[in-house]
C-alpha cells in the first residue's frame, strides 16, 4: 500500500539539530557510563558482573546512536504536517507511520519554543496543547512558526466565536 505523505515538510537544516542532539545525547550517555565505571573502580568494586553491565551498557549506546544517526534522513521524509480548513495534520513515523488529525476546535493554546540547537538554526518549535496531549512541529523557520501560529489563533478564534 503507498503511504500518502502530507504536503508540508520541514526545512533540510533540521537534520543538523537531529545530528547534534544525537552527538550531544550519545556523549552525555558515555560520560554517565564513563563517571558509574570510574566510581566502580575508585571503590575496587568492578568485578566481573559490573564490566559485563558495561559492556552490554556500551553496547545500547552505541547502538541507539547508530540508529538514530543513520536514520535521520527517514525521519526527515516522513515528518510532515499540513493545515487544512479545519484542522492541523501530523505526520511521523518510517517504520510505523501515523497521521494525527487535531481539529481546531480542540485546539487550547499554542506556544512557540526555541532551545540552543534550534536557535543556531534559527529553527523554532510549535507546540499545539489540546486537553489530552501536546502535538509537536519542532523545526519550523522563525517566520513560519509565527504565522502558523497567527493563522491558527485565527481560525480557534473564528469558531469560538461562531459556538457562541
Amino acid at each position: 500500500m503507498n503511504y500518502p505523505l502530507l504536503k508540508n515538510q520541514l526545512p533540510e537544516t533540521i537534520k543538523k539539530v537531529w545530528i547534534k542532539t544525537s552527538l550531544l545525547t550519545f556523549t552525555l550517555s558515555l560520560l554517565f557510563g564513563a563517571v558509574f565505571a570510574g566510581a566502580l573502580m575508585y571503590f575496587e568494586r568492578l568485578t566481573t558482573i559490573w564490566q559485563l553491565i558495561a559492556g552490554s551498557y556500551l553496547s545500547v549506546i552505541l547502538l541507539i546512536f547508530l540508529l538514530n544517526f543513520f536514520l535521520i534522513s527517514y525521519r526527515y521524509t516522513y515528518f510532515r504536517y499540513e493545515i487544512t480548513g479545519k484542522e492541523v495534520v501530523f505526520q511521523k513515523g518510517f517504520i510505523f507511520r501515523s497521521i494525527t488529525y487535531v481539529p481546531f476546535s480542540r485546539i487550547q493554546h499554542i506556544e512557540t519554543e526555541q532551545g540552543p540547537l534550534l536557535r543556531q538554526e534559527n529553527l523554532m518549535e510549535l507546540i499545539i496543547h489540546t486537553a489530552a496531549t501536546n502535538h509537536h512541529i519542532a523545526g519550523l523557520s522563525i517566520e513560519e512558526a509565527q504565522m502558523i501560529r497567527h493563522n491558527v489563533l485565527l481560525k480557534v478564534e473564528e469558531l469560538s466565536e461562531d459556538g457562541n
